[in-house]
C-alpha cells in the first residue's frame, strides 16, 4: 500500500504506470480504498494520478469502485475548473461505477455539466459517460442523443469522435433490444 502512495508522488508518471498500478489493485479492497483516499488528497498531481488510476482500474472493472460510487460523484462536482484533467479521468469513472438509478441520474446531471466545460477533454468524457449512462438508463437516452447530436454538429474532431461512438453504441443497443422485441 506504501508502493501505489509513493507511485502516486513519484517523479515518473505516465499511461503505462497508470495502468500498471490498476492492475495491481485488482481484487484488493485494501488497495482500493487507498487508491479512494488518495483522490482526497490535498495535493493536485497525487488528485489527478489517482483519478488517472481508478479511471484505467474502471476499465478493468468497476464494480472494484462501486461502494465508493456517492463520494466519488461528489469529489467530481466540487473539482474546480483548474483541475480538468482530474475532472476529465473522474468524467468517465463516476458513469462507470454508478450502480443505482439515483446515483446514474446524479452522474447525468454532473455529465451534462461537464458537456460546457472549458476543457474539450472534459467535454469528451461527459460525452461518453452520458452515453454509458443512457445504456443503463433508458430515461437518459433522450438527453444523450441530444448532446450527441449537438457535439456531431458543433463539436471539435475529439468531441465529434466521442459523439460517433456514442451513437454507434446506443444504436447497437436500440437494434438488440428491437431484435429482442421481435423474436
Amino acid at each position: 500500500m506504501e508502493s501505489l502512495r509513493r507511485q502516486l508522488r513519484g517523479a515518473r508518471w505516465g499511461l503505462l504506470l497508470a495502468r500498471s498500478l490498476a492492475q495491481e489493485i485488482v481484487g484488493e479492497k485494501a488497495r482500493v480504498r487507498v487508491l479512494v483516499r488518495e483522490l482526497f488528497d490535498e495535493d493536485v498531481e497525487v488528485r489527478k494520478r489517482a483519478a488517472d488510476v481508478a479511471r484505467r482500474l474502471t476499465e478493468f472493472d468497476g464494480r472494484l469502485l462501486q461502494p465508493y460510487a456517492d463520494e466519488l460523484a461528489g469529489l467530481l462536482e466540487t473539482l474546480p475548473i483548474e483541475e480538468s484533467r482530474t475532472r476529465w479521468h473522474l468524467g468517465l469513472v463516476v458513469p462507470r461505477v454508478a450502480h443505482t438509478r439515483m446515483q446514474r441520474l446524479r452522474a447525468a446531471r454532473t455529465m451534462s455539466l461537464l458537456a460546457g466545460d472549458e476543457s474539450n477533454a472534459v467535454r469528451c468524457s461527459a460525452v461518453e459517460g452520458l452515453g454509458l449512462l443512457a445504456l443503463q438508463e433508458a430515461s437518459l437516452r433522450d438527453e444523450t442523443e441530444e448532446m450527441v447530436e449537438s457535439f456531431l454538429r458543433d463539436g471539435t474532431k475529439a468531441m465529434k469522435c466521442r459523439a460517433r461512438h456514442v451513437k454507434r453504441r446506443l444504436e447497437r443497443q436500440k437494434n438488440a433490444q428491437g431484435t429482442l422485441k421481435s423474436a
